[in-house]
Parts: structure tokens; C-alpha cells; sequence
């Protein structure tokens, strides 16, 4: 009797099916013997020895000249964190020295190729710090003006704020140095500068604003009694107020004096540069209709709304 169910049979593929997979094939493998052969070729970045002196451009020509030396990828190391504390190593940003830290449990980590090499041939030491500081001494370009500055803002890092992280970025530290005080329910955020007290509102609360997108309108300040009180009835006036002292650099920039005697006391206002121009227009006019009239004498003098013009 036969069997009413035989066994299934491979199914055929199409020879024009198989051929193109066969090709994909291919090219994956040419791909990945193309990143395989510029992983190998990469140069290896050495940790930099501890130093106390970071001045020393000595020792910094021979912390560089060792990556000259440096051969071979070992890809079979692995990170020595065993707890989730972040590690500490040290690279070179244009000409200076600064201590990164990477944490291997963190969803984001931005790191340069060289030093991610570090990671993979080295043992590195464990800070045991969780994130109290991440980078040190980054020059940071804001409009025109560049600030030595121990911390990073990122514009949008809802989709990356962890429990550790949030400490960190919007905890007590910033809470502790600026008295933050920040009302979720009215869209407040207050802080105290010196003496005095700021507030801004999230543009999110204001009514005119809600067909706006609310990332790229700025938060607004807010005017609160005592700034009424000083005699302050705009908020740009507490805005001029808070950048008044802001370009006292010190005594070790140098400072044109006759420039600034200009921009002080000898510069023409918008409104006499304004008044001078519509005069000098209307004397012209005048003149040349003058000129018309009196037929071709090109030497003369007049004066017109007491100006002197001579031609």
C-alpha cells in the first residue's frame, strides 16, 4: 500500500534566484574583506603614559612617535569592566592632552576610531567615578567667543537619558551651582546669578506660541516684581543687564584705546548719521536745480540749511 503523505521534497529554486544570491554574496564578502584590511591598517593608539607636567612637548613627541611603531589589531581583547564603572584613558585633541572617559554600558559613547583601538589592545583602569565628569577642557565655540568649559550640552538626549546619566546632566550638581528651581506644571525655570533672580518660561505654555515649533523658539523671560520694582519694564533691558560685564576679559587682552575712546564718546548716533544723510540729499537736489537755473557757472558757493557746499 502506498503512503497517502510522501515526504516533502527540497524546494527548487529558480536558477536566476540563485544566481543573485550568489552574487549579493559575493560583494558582502568583498565588503567585509575591504573594512577587514582598513581595521588592520589602522594605526593603534597607545594610552599616554601619567604624567604631572602636561607642558612637557618632549614627552608629548615621543607619546606621538609611538603610534609609528604600532603593527597589528589583537580584536580578541576585551574591555577589562567587569562592575560598569566608566574607563579612563588618556588622548591627544589637536595639541593638548585630555583624560576621556567611556562607559561600555552606556546606549551612546562618542569616540574616535584611535581611541577605540586603545580600548581593544590595552587594559585600561577603572575610574570608579560613574560619570562625574566625562570631559575636561573642551574649548567650545558660542558665536564668537570660545569658552574652556568641563561639560557637553546636547540638544536632544530625551532618547538617551538613563537613570545614572540623569544625575548627572540635570541633577544635583547643576541644581546645586545655579539654584535651579524648575516648575514642570507652569513652565517655569528660575535660577539665582549672584544677587539677583532669572526667570524663564518654556515656550510650550505660552498660548501664541502652540502653532510654533517649540524647539526652535527659545525660552522667554519673564519680568517678576522686583525687576519692575528696579525700574525695568521690558525684558531686553533685563537681557542688556545680564551680558553688561560679560566682555571684561582682563588685563592680559589687549585693548585699542583710541578705539575704544570711539566707540564711547566719538561715534555719530543712528539718528545724526540718519539726519546728515537727508540733509546732504536735499542740499544736493537743491543745488543742482540751482545750477540749472543760473546756466552753466561751475564755481559758486550756497548755503543750504546751513550747510556750506562748494563746487
Amino acid at each position: 500500500m502506498k503512503n497517502a503523505n510522501p515526504p516533502p521534497t527540497r524546494p527548487v529554486i529558480p536558477t536566476a534566484i540563485h544566481a543573485r544570491f550568489k552574487q549579493e554574496l559575493q560583494e558582502l564578502l568583498k565588503i567585509l574583506a575591504l573594512v577587514d584590511s582598513r581595521l588592520e591598517n589602522t594605526p593603534l593608539v597607545s594610552p599616554f603614559p601619567h604624567s604631572d607636567n602636561d607642558s612637557d612637548d618632549e614627552e608629548v613627541l615621543n607619546e606621538l612617535s609611538e603610534y609609528e611603531n604600532a603593527k597589528t589589531l589583537r580584536r580578541e581583547r576585551i574591555i577589562n569592566s567587569s562592575d560598569g564603572d566608566d574607563l579612563a584613558f588618556q588622548c591627544m585633541i589637536g595639541f593638548r592632552k585630555f583624560t576621556a572617559y567611556l562607559d561600555p554600558f552606556l546606549p551612546m559613547n562618542i569616540i574616535l576610531r584611535k581611541a577605540y583601538n586603545t580600548i581593544m589592545v590595552d587594559r585600561l583602569e577603572g575610574t570608579r567615578k560613574n560619570l562625574v565628569a566625562i570631559v575636561r577642557d573642551v574649548c567650545v565655540l558660542v558665536g564668537s567667543f570660545t569658552y574652556i568649559t568641563d561639560f557637553v550640552v546636547f540638544e536632544d538626549i530625551g532618547g538617551f537619558i538613563i537613570s545614572d546619566m540623569a544625575e548627572v546632566l540635570m541633577g544635583r550638581p547643576f541644581t546645586k551651582i545655579t539654584k535651579l528651581i524648575y516648575d514642570v506644571t507652569k513652565g517655569l525655570v528660575s535660577f539665582t546669578k549672584i544677587f539677583d533672580t532669572y526667570t524663564y518660561r518654556m515656550p510650550r505654555t505660552i498660548p501664541r506660541l502652540k502653532n510654533f515649533n517649540w524647539s526652535k523658539v527659545p525660552p522667554l523671560l519673564e519680568l517678576r516684581q522686583n525687576d519692575l520694582m528696579n525700574g525695568f519694564r521690558h525684558p531686553y533691558e533685563k537681557n542688556k543687564f545680564i551680558y553688561k560685564y560679560c566682555l571684561n576679559l582682563g588685563p592680559e587682552y589687549q585693548v585699542n584705546e583710541s578705539m575704544k575712546e570711539w566707540l564711547i564718546n566719538g561715534h555719530i548716533s543712528i539718528h545724526e548719521t540718519t539726519w546728515r544723510r537727508v540733509t546732504s540729499s536735499l542740499a544736493t537736489r537743491l543745488i543742482n536745480k540751482e545750477k540749472r537755473f543760473l546756466g552753466g557757472n561751475t564755481i559758486y558757493f550756497s548755503r543750504i540749511l546751513g550747510l556750506s557746499c562748494a563746487f
